[in-house]
């Protein structure tokens, strides 16, 4: 795909339109854009949580019971 060209027919297309709607779609689109918080970690932290999605789907978890017990000897509840 050559992006810049993509880049001018969408704009070519704004400028031609008379559609007020997809000048708000487009508005909405570039400015009320939340950005996922995952795309904000670093790759590292990115793998870390897609192994630990991957152990949960394979079953790979700990209880919650236990997990308080773990914690609870170092004195956090």
């Amino acid at each position: 795909m050559d992006l810049q060209a993509e880049k001018l027919n969408i704009l070519q297309t704004i400028m031609n339109t008379t559609d007020e709607g997809l000048i708000m779609d487009v508005k909405a689109v570039l400015f009320d854009r939340k950005v996922d918080w995952f795309d904000e970690l670093s790759d590292e932290q990115q793998k870390d949580v897609l192994d630990g999605l991957a152990e949960a789907d394979r079953g790979e978890t700990i209880p919650h019971a236990e997990v308080v017990k773990l914690f609870g000897r170092w004195g956090l509840k």
